[in-house]
């Protein structure tokens, strides 16, 4: 009885938790279809339950999101990896876990770790963001085409290549001195297929 305890432990630290909990419809709470209507907000996908939802929520994300009766229910798959700041999709996430309405996907067992420790630092969803590569000067098209994020003083800036991540964390304010022009509030957006 004893071994198979510290077996049990011993595969539960190295089997990162994936989350199982369902992702919900955010307009009608109902679930979803993997392959249904997405958008795309502030940096996460959204599906639903059928085409009517999809323009509901278009309308006013921020609205459907606070409804009370989607507070502890999971709405909808960050696309990047909050702690690499990467971006990932389910079928190569390592582990997730649900937080704050959004699945979070992680790259390695060591990133949900330090999610765990401090969630709210790395599932803090600024309400600024710049679609536009501060380093190579070139408009990131959406979400799921940016190379990866980086937070400075309130605004989510989005590189257009995994290259730009690092000069971008390295010196934030240098890079984003020059793109001041192109903040805006996050704008929901059809996601692409596949």
């Amino acid at each position: 009885m004893i071994l198979t305890s510290t077996v049990a432990a011993f595969v539960a630290v190295l089997m990162p938790a994936i989350a199982e909990e369902p992702v919900i419809c955010p307009i009608m709470g109902s679930p979803i279809a993997a392959d249904s209507a997405a958008t795309d907000y502030n940096g996460v996908r959204y599906r639903y339950c059928c085409p009517g939802c999809k323009g509901t929520f278009e309308g006013d994300p921020a609205k459907a999101l606070a409804k009370e009766s989607n507070k502890g229910k999971v709405l909808g798959v960050s696309l990047f990896d909050p702690v690499a700041r990467k971006p990932i999709v389910e079928k190569n996430s390592k582990a997730s876990m649900d937080f704050g309405g959004v699945r979070y996907l992680f790259l390695s067992g060591e990133n949900l770790t330090k999610f765990k420790a401090s969630p709210k630092t790395y599932a803090t969803q600024p309400k600024k963001e710049v679609l536009f590569c501060p380093v190579q000067k070139e408009v990131v098209k959406d979400y799921a085409s940016a190379g990866g994020y980086v937070d400075f003083e309130g605004v989510r800036y989005y590189v257009c290549c995994a290259g730009c991540l690092g000069p971008l964390s390295a010196d934030p304010a240098k890079y984003a001195a020059g793109v001041k022009d192109k903040i805006q509030t996050p704008k929901p957006m059809t996601a692409p297929k596949g």
